[in-house]
């Protein structure tokens, strides 16, 4: 039987985490091939989500990383100076690359996240999720959830919100009972294509 392992986030864990979030954005496809803009649009998700989270849990199989859930609980957030200040070199990188029409069209996407959350504050937030396929339907990702939830129901929350795209694997949240409040659709011309492209905002209550 697999052994799964459940712990707390650590540094030797963002590389992983890079690479989830450059598979899940299949961020060539905003960037057609440059490579520069591609590190810069992914390192600025990443320590955004590092500076905005103050929970998080890792699934390691065979000490490998398998899965990763970071949320927002509460208003409180990991003050880490170095997050802050590699997030805020990448997000200037991008402002001053604006012109660039692969990161406008980024941008729609990203734009279109911070409406959802700010029409509807909750909380608590979910802010990423992501199970290596490997593990899908072995009962890892609904652990890590559900831990998730008794730390919210621990500290009196009982609303979570999260937002997420087509990127994403969206229906899941539908099997899994959450509620989709909102969602906005729009073209976005990839290095492959104009495509349509849909955000939602879902919420639960633990």
């Amino acid at each position: 039987m697999v052994e799964i392992v459940f712990r707390k986030l650590n540094k030797s864990d963002l590389p992983y985490l890079k690479s989830m979030l450059t598979d899940i954005w299949e961020i060539e496809r905003f960037t057609a091939g440059n490579q520069i803009l591609a590190n810069h649009i992914i390192s600025s998700i990443l320590y955004a989500d590092l500076i905005n989270h103050n929970y998080s849990e890792i699934a390691l199989c065979d000490h490998r990383v398998v899965g990763i859930l970071l949320a927002r609980i509460g208003n409180d957030k990991e003050f880490h100076p170095l997050w802050k200040l590699k997030e805020f070199y990448h997000s200037l990188c991008l402002k001053i690359s604006r012109n660039n029409r692969n990161l406008q069209e980024y941008e729609k996407v990203n734009k279109s996240f911070k409406k959802l959350l700010a029409n509807r504050p909750c909380a608590s937030e979910l802010i990423f999720f992501m199970m290596a396929s490997s593990m899908r339907g072995q009962g890892v990702g609904k652990s890590l959830i559900t831990h998730y939830f008794d730390k919210c129901s621990s500290q009196d929350i009982h609303e979570l919100c999260l937002v997420t795209d087509t990127q994403c694997n969206y229906e899941y949240y539908n099997k899994a009972g959450f509620t989709l409040e909102a969602h906005e659709s729009f073209p976005v011309n990839l290095s492959t294509g104009e495509v349509n492209h849909e955000t939602f905002l879902y919420t639960y209550k633990p």
